[in-house]
């Protein structure tokens, strides 16, 4: 085989690669996340409030709440492996839909952009969708920097700009 001829296969199997495969990280689109997401929201349709790895691995699994359209919000645990049979608890509180509704930045592309605001590989860790006095939403990330130290990214759920960073 020629060098051309090794190159165009290589070439042709990353084209014919799933996009699912290009998930380097588990919250990262595509990732075991979103399949935790897409699985719960066919059980109970609604909005993701919040997410948290709850384990380790390749595909670790997770504990993620949605708020239904009556303003229940309760949370389950996700295994990646076999996401079904979700056992809901509600959470305490009072939540108004059409408040978290505001939220118009789609999710996955916060946890995008969370992450560039700090140099190398980070790991996500978490994400909490509130609503603020001012009745603006807000994504709150938190995440492990290579150095081992906590951080914390906002972004405004609504235009998608970095309101906050810190590391703790």
């Amino acid at each position: 085989m020629t060098m051309k001829s090794i190159f165009f296969s290589m070439l042709a199997m990353i084209a014919m690669t799933p996009l699912t495969a290009l998930a380097a990280e588990p919250w990262e689109a595509g990732g075991s996340l979103d399949a935790c997401i897409e699985a719960m929201l066919k059980e109970r349709p609604g909005i993701v409030t919040g997410w948290q790895q709850s384990g380790g691995g390749e595909a670790p699994p997770y504990v993620i709440s949605v708020l239904n359209t009556e303003g229940n919000n309760a949370e389950a645990f996700c295994d990646p492996a076999k996401p079904t049979n979700f056992q809901f608890s509600n959470k305490v509180g009072l939540f108004r839909h059409s408040m978290y509704q505001r939220a118009t930045f789609p999710e996955t592309r916060a946890r995008g952009v969370a992450p560039e605001v700090f140099a190398g590989p980070v790991r996500l860790t978490s994400m909490e969708l509130s609503v603020g006095i001012s009745g603006r939403p807000t994504y709150k990330y938190q995440m492990f920097l290579p150095s081992n130290h906590k951080a914390t990214v906002e972004i405004d759920a609504v235009t998608g700009r970095l309101n906050k960073g810190q590391v703790n």
